[in-house]
């Protein structure tokens, strides 16, 4: 894939993945998690609107060598974050799966550190 490309389905991913943490589907799995589990979504969910700030904002040749340096960790991020928000079956898996994927975005461009 071409940088392009790879910023384009990662970008799409990060704004799948908000829309997802935003879903009526989502909030009512949100009920019966923990309260750890909660907070984790919460950070989680800034840090996605973040990356998605920073993506949309970056020049792609500032982070082109970043993006094609991960672009296999991205690639699959995207696939298993894919599979994990699909059903939703266990919500600690789910909200792993997008930490995860937060991680990787995280080596192409600035995140905000959270506690």
């Amino acid at each position: 894939m071409t940088p392009a490309e790879i910023r384009k389905a990662s970008l799409r991913q990060l704004l799948d993945t908000r829309k997802q943490m935003m879903s009526t589907l989502w909030m009512e799995e949100m009920k019966t998690a923990s309260v750890q589990d909660q907070q984790n979504a919460a950070r989680l969910l800034l840090q996605i609107q973040h990356a998605i700030l920073e993506m949309q904002n970056a020049k792609l040749a500032d982070i082109r060598d970043k993006l094609i340096a991960n672009e296999k960790a991205l690639g699959d991020g995207i696939d298993n974050l894919k599979k994990e928000l699909k059903t939703i079956q266990n919500i600690r898996v789910a909200i792993q799966a997008v930490g995860q994927f937060v991680q990787i975005v995280g080596r192409v461009v600035k995140l905000l550190a959270m506690a």
